[in-house]
């Protein structure tokens, strides 16, 4: 249950801090569209801050007197505004001039939904995360309502057009996360382990992805960390789960934050009817220390590290034994690390690099069995961008990862390690004002496998419209086989082939996105009993639609995602090429919000639907030929903000499945075919109940 829920509250909080002036207001382009990820910086001091998606921008400053006030972005003239910092409040309204004035916008769209970066329109920020109706603040769960996903079941993970969990891959500044989950156990999906509210960047590909990133075979998700908080605050939060505090201290040009939380589901089960038998529901406890350094007046160094302990344990139905319950727990620790820094070398280079290190291990127990696994993970990567022409950009650089998967069972134990190395070189050229070309190359090495691959990428993007363009992408991409089979064997690389093609219509209120893809699987891992070979092979083509509206309605703001997935799979102890059970053919997704500008309240709906699922019945000689019954789903949530004791307040009240659908995820059978288990959701409804409480400023902003 980690990520605390209703952290939104902390970014519609004004900047007031006593003693200090405040300066804020918006930053666009000469036509007036707002410029996101713009840098505001007082001449000579560490004073500043980024606009976020919509052009806003707001710092405080301890400078006093005449300053010049500088505002920067690249593709944009930098610029400058002589200001009188005297403590009163500062409200500018600024306009930066294109380097290539004729370039309107033309970016590279297929396969990519992109917020928080100032070449691309935003699609979900922070707050979308947060509000979203059913996600529960979870950036895994939110993401589930963009097209070419797919709504996670009884796995953990993020499903995309047809590949397995395993097959998406979260980067966190850049930096591979190991366990992006918390703990798992079999037929329970668990909730992504970061809050939404720690980036300011997201970058999520379902296809195609850049030459910078590897190792997964259908799709990445890359995010982005903000830079220094305004001020310093307190953030106190008691939920219906549990209860947590981050304490922010800022300083002249660095920030620390400590937070520590705990959460116990105990008490909800208790009062909400579950349909799974918990021996000890999910309990956390852990804590998260954050350090930022502005390094210079282009540079920053950022260190994020987070600990954390949780358990769990069920009684599972057993089809081959109907009157008997199995126990089975599971206890997770987790400790992860993430460095990382950039500065620009001049007004043409930049140089970003990071280390990060992950060490999850889980104990767990059966009724007859003692089991356990550790996975660790040291990365450091090392990247120079070169900025030329108007907008031109190439981008090189190398990356390693040192692996260790640890198992045992009883008395037995085995290993094996791993050293990862990549090289990568990347360049998005802008042939003409309306068309954009990506060319990159990534080659890796593993000297577990003892192979090299190469990955050509390309992209190529044309302005078709004032707002609208398409796309085309093509790539290829390798990943490592699971830990659970390359601990067993050395195997060769898997491999994906990635064709795309999309069309794209943007403004800042309006999205439409429509995009076809085919994906060829080749070397996949099949399972032959007493070993493993690359034999197996797939595919997966389909059709995504997208459109997002918040213009139409006053205080309103929807979107529709629909996606249509044709795929089969060859793989693990498959027979033939089959529909695997993550895969759904149609998948329906629609979200709203309503504020309430009198009420200070927001309404938020998600309704979801999915086509049945395939599952095994060994009755059927058709292998993976049966499918469940529809999966429906219709989740609300309102968030109320008011003060007490003059503090910001924020009451969120979440539930999920309130029709009481009857969701049946797949069957579980005995040997003989004769039983058969159902998987289920833990509870038919859930109901969540939030409050959160901020020290160290009395107002509120929408």
């Amino acid at each position: 249950m980690k990520t605390i829920l209703l952290i939104f509250a902390c970014i519609m909080l004004p900047a007031i801090t006593l003693g200090q002036t405040r300066i804020t207001g918006t930053i666009s382009t000469e036509k007036g569209l707002p410029l996101a990820n713009a840098n505001i910086m007082i001449k000579n001091s560490y004073d500043g801050t980024s606009s976020d998606s919509t052009g806003r921008f707001s710092f405080t400053s301890s400078e006093k007197g005449k300053k010049m006030l500088l505002f920067s972005s690249i593709n944009y003239y930098t610029d400058s505004l002589p200001v009188e910092i005297n403590g009163n409040v500062i409200e500018l309204h600024f306009k930066l001039k294109e380097r290539y004035n004729e370039l309107d916008g033309v970016t590279i769209t297929a396969g990519v939904f992109e917020s928080g970066d100032s070449k691309k329109g935003a699609v979900l920020s922070s707050l979308d995360v947060a509000t979203t109706a059913g996600a529960t603040a979870d950036i895994f769960s939110a993401l589930q309502t963009l097209p070419g996903t797919q709504t996670s079941f009884s796995e953990s993970g993020l499903f995309v057009r047809g590949g397995s969990a395993s097959e998406t891959k979260t980067f966190f500044d850049g930096m591979l996360v190991k366990t992006p989950f918390n703990t798992t156990i079999p037929d329970q999906a668990s909730r992504g382990r970061f809050s939404p509210f720690l980036f300011k960047g997201t970058s999520f590909s379902a296809g195609g992805y850049s030459a910078q990133y590897g190792q997964a075979l259908s799709s990445a998700l890359m995010l982005e960390s903000k830079d220094l908080p305004e001020k310093t605050t307190t953030a106190l939060s008691v939920l219906s789960v549990g209860a947590s505090a981050d304490q922010t201290t800022r300083f002249k040009n660095s920030a620390l934050t400590v937070g520590g939380f705990y959460y116990n589901l105990k008490p909800a089960f208790t009062l909400i009817k579950q349909q799974t038998d918990w021996d000890k529901a999910p309990e956390q406890y852990g804590g998260t220390l954050h350090y930022k350094l502005q390094t210079s007046k282009t540079g920053m160094f950022k260190w994020y590290s987070e600990t954390s302990n949780s358990r769990i344990a069920i009684f599972r139905a057993n089809p081959d034994k109907p009157l008997v319950k199995e126990y089975l727990k599971n206890d997770n620790k987790n400790s992860y690390i993430n460095t990382s820094f950039y500065e620009y070398l001049g007004s043409n280079w930049k140089l970003q690099g990071g280390l990060s290190y992950s060490n999850n291990k889980d104990e767990g127990s059966t009724d007859e069995e003692h089991f356990g696994r550790t996975d660790r993970l040291l990365q450091g990567r090392l990247t120079l961008t070169n900025y030329f022409g108007s907008s031109s950009t190439f981008k090189f650089g190398s990356e390693t990862y040192a692996s260790k998967r640890q198992e045992n069972l009883n008395d037995l134990q085995r290993h094996y390690r791993d050293q990862l190395s990549a090289g990568f070189a990347e360049t998005d050229l802008f042939l003409t004002q309306k068309l954009v070309f990506r060319m990159g190359l990534r080659t890796e090495y593993s000297t577990y496998i003892d192979k090299f691959n190469v990955s050509p990428r390309s992209s190529l993007s044309y302005k078709t419209g004032k707002s609208s363009q398409v796309s085309l992408a093509y790539g290829r991409f390798y990943q490592n086989p699971d830990d659970s089979e390359l601990i067993v064997q050395p195997l060769d690389f898997e491999l994906a082939d990635h064709y795309i093609a999309n069309f794209q219509k943007a403004t800042t209120q309006q999205t439409f996105r429509a995009e076809i893809y085919y994906k060829v699987y080749n070397q996949l891992t099949k399972n032959m009993g007493s070993y493993y070979n690359n034999s197996g092979q797939g595919y997966a083509r389909g059709l995504d639609l997208f459109w997002r509206d918040k213009k139409s309605f006053k205080g309103s703001d929807y979107w529709i995602s629909y996606s249509y997935l044709d795929t089969k799979r060859d793989f693990k102890d498959y027979p033939t090429l089959s529909v695997p059970p993550f895969a759904a053919k149609h998948t329906l997704n629609v979200v709203y919000k309503k504020f309430f500008d009198k009420l200070n309240s927001q309404f938020g709906a998600t309704y979801t639907f999915a086509s049945g699922r395939t599952y095994i019945n060994p009755n059927n000689p058709v292998f993976l030929s049966d499918k469940t019954k529809t999966f429906n789903n219709l989740s609300m949530n309102i968030s109320y903000l008011t003060h007490i004791f003059k503090k910001f307040t924020v009451l969120y009240v979440s539930a999920n499945n309130i029709p009481g659908f009857k969701n049946i995820y797949g069957y579980h059978y005995s040997a003989d075919g004769q039983y058969r288990q159902a998987v289920r959701p833990a509870a038919a409804r859930d109901v969540f109940v939030g409050l959160l409480m901020t020290i160290g400023d009395d107002s509120f902003i929408r």
